[in-house]
């Protein structure tokens, strides 16, 4: 196994606790319901988490696309990076969203 199947390895498996968080953004409280509000930021925020997850599978399938060209592998490095930081904005976007709408309610 090269250093390049290593690397996809890696970034597959990193893409994992996105999944994961998507998982439990998405059960049902045992307890009390949520309000239509927390349900929509919570289901909001798991398609981003998945969308970031699908990110790291597709930078793994890249860097294995990749193989040992430095250029493609640093294409893919760099295009992981910008869509996934992209995807931490659009978290962050949607939970100050909420917190101001939330604020603002009488």
């Amino acid at each position: 196994m090269g250093d390049v199947n290593l690397a996809a390895i890696v970034f597959a498996l990193s893409s994992l606790p996105a999944f994961a968080i998507a998982w439990m953004l998405r059960r049902e409280p045992k307890g009390a319901p949520r309000s239509t509000d927390k349900a929509r930021l919570d289901r909001r925020i798991a398609w981003l988490m998945e969308t970031a997850g699908v990110i790291g599978l597709a930078a793994a399938a890249g860097l294995w696309w990749a193989g040992d060209d430095r250029g493609r592998a640093a294409m893919v490095v760099v295009a992981m990076a910008v869509l996934v930081n992209a995807m931490v904005i659009a978290v962050l976007f949607s939970i100050f969203a909420a917190r101001r709408k939330a604020r603002n309610r009488p």
